[in-house]
């Protein structure tokens, strides 16, 4: 009969998630991984395969937890607008705003390692479809009840909304004032009202 794990898998992943996160994929050593998940390279390779294997688990996670949040935030409004604003105003204060500028482990990720990794960046275009659908569901929404002009493009308006947040992360990891990020938010908003 197998063992049973002495750590919680979750756990041990969400630590990961941070550390690649605040390092990145080549900063994060063998080393720095296993002291700061608290576990011994064999339940490292007992549990995920290796770095890699670890790495890919941690950007699963992250995204399954990410889309489920953001998705929660912006269904919870009265509208799609509303939602969308919503939804904005959450990835401000949890990317942008957190004291280290860390913009979005996906999005370090992808632009560390995704024209190396057909992996990561298979679950990239995955995740950035995920948050597209997002946008899409509340914008039909709106057309739907006539807040929104029903003659837009609708899909189009989501790819726009979502490469729009996730620029914000880059906004904010090279630097720009949380000025240059609300006015950023607010003009890609307005495309919602013309």
């Amino acid at each position: 009969m197998p063992r049973a794990k002495a750590f919680d898998p979750d756990l041990v992943l969400d630590r990961a998630i941070e550390l690649f996160w605040r390092r990145g994929y080549e900063g994060a050593s063998m080393a720095k991984l296993l002291e700061f998940m608290g576990i011994s390279r064999q339940s490292l390779y007992d549990t995920f395969g290796d770095k890699h294997r670890l790495f890919l688990a941690a950007i699963d996670r992250y995204c399954v937890n990410l889309r489920s949040e953001f998705e929660r935030i912006v269904s919870a409004q009265a509208s799609g607008t509303a939602g969308i604003r919503a939804g904005f105003d959450w990835v401000r204060s949890e990317v942008v705003e957190h004291p280290e500028h860390r913009s979005c482990l996906m999005a370090n990720s992808a632009l560390e390692l995704g024209q190396r990794d057909p992996e990561l960046r298979a679950r990239v275009a995955e995740h950035l479809l995920e948050i597209e659908e997002v946008f899409f569901t509340a914008l039909e929404r709106d057309s739907v009840t006539g807040e929104l002009n029903g003659r837009r493009d609708n899909r189009a308006l989501a790819r726009f909304l979502t490469n729009s947040m996730y620029g914000l992360g880059v906004l904010s990891r090279g630097g720009a004032s949380q000025m240059a990020v609300r006015d950023t938010i607010e003009t890609t908003l307005s495309v919602l009202t013309v």
